[in-house]
């Protein structure tokens, strides 16, 4: 058993089922389908390793005493005259057919290839200069990035560097990330996630969040603060 999955899944499940919770008239299929995700991770993750058998003994003593019941002398069977049996009649001669011409083969019309579909190439997510100055800062966004010291090993392994986010984030974390911190907007999940690569340092991705993302997108709200800051923290792991 991964005691550090089973761990990470149970957070996550109880994650989601707070945040349901708290709205259960909004609950739709994607929602359903993330509970359903994190369920078979979980199991997974609690059978990574073989279980374990009960000893044959513990079976044996469970079993009834087989009690043997006294033989009992059984008289032989009487003899029955066989009664003589008459010869099967012969069976008929076989009935040849004349054999049926094969039909003829099925004529296949040809139809000319549908054309390719034209292919549409997506336009690249251009990168966005993060603000040099956080002077209209709103209040309450700092708490979205407090930084808590890690006391349980499990919080330790879940803080160390990571040199891409994109690599880092699993499909299951991007379909809810994009759904409850971007407004279900795939290809602006994308384009933050691009640009927060190509800092080099925490402040930078900082202003940007401020000026492009938490405000634009409800980050205070008290339905999406819990996972801002679990975004947050994943973000601040690339710069260490």
């Amino acid at each position: 058993m991964d005691l550090h999955k089973t761990k990470i899944y149970l957070d996550k499940l109880n994650r989601e089922y707070a945040r349901m919770s708290k709205d259960p008239d909004t609950i739709v299929r994607i929602d359903v389908d993330i509970m359903a995700s994190y369920v078979r991770e979980l199991y997974d993750a609690i059978l990574s390793e073989t279980a374990t058998v009960a000893p044959k003994s513990d079976v044996i003593a469970h079993r009834k005493p087989i009690v043997s019941k006294p033989a009992v002398a059984e008289e032989p069977p009487v003899p029955i005259p066989a009664e003589p049996v008459a010869p099967p009649p012969p069976p008929p001669p076989p009935v040849y057919e004349p054999a049926a011409p094969p039909p003829p083969p099925p004529v296949v019309e040809e139809k000319p290839a549908p054309a390719a579909p034209p292919v549409e190439i997506a336009p690249q997510p251009q990168p966005v200069v993060a603000s040099q100055s956080t002077d209209q800062v709103p209040s309450g966004v700092e708490v979205l990035f407090e930084e808590k010291q890690a006391k349980e090993l499990s919080d330790k392994l879940s803080e160390l560097p990571i040199a891409d986010l994109k690599k880092a984030i699993a499909l299951n974390d991007r379909l809810l990330l994009t759904r409850e911190l971007f407004a279900g907007d795939g290809q602006a999940f994308e384009a933050a996630i691009a640009v927060l690569n190509g800092y080099s340092q925490f402040s930078d991705a900082k202003n940007y969040l401020i000026d492009s993302c938490v405000i634009r997108y409800g980050w205070l709200d008290k339905k999406r603060v819990e996972e801002a800051k679990t975004f947050i923290r994943l973000i601040r792991r690339r710069y260490k």
